[in-house]
């Protein structure tokens, strides 16, 4: 059986800050055997994006304006100087 809760940023905050040095080392273990540390976004390039809402029938209007609005994207200009 799995339950899923909700649970706020500053509520996990606070429970790491009450866990002791032994715990801390079994969460810092178990985070990096999952794979779940702060795994940085792989992202797509552009046009892949663009061919797979094309091969779903999107109109041209609308990928043109996705296009633009990737390019803008803050994801796909965090690199460039401004």
């Amino acid at each position: 059986m799995q339950i899923s809760i909700d649970i706020s940023t500053e509520d996990v905050i606070k429970s790491i800050k009450a866990m002791d040095l032994n715990d801390l080392e079994k969460l810092k273990k178990a985070i990096i055997e999952r794979d779940i540390y702060f795994l940085k976004f792989k992202k797509d390039k552009i046009k892949n994006i663009i061919d797979d809402f094309k091969s779903e029938g999107y109109s041209d209007d609308f990928l043109n304006d996705l296009e633009i609005g990737l390019k803008k994207s803050s994801i796909y200009n965090e690199n460039k100087s401004s």
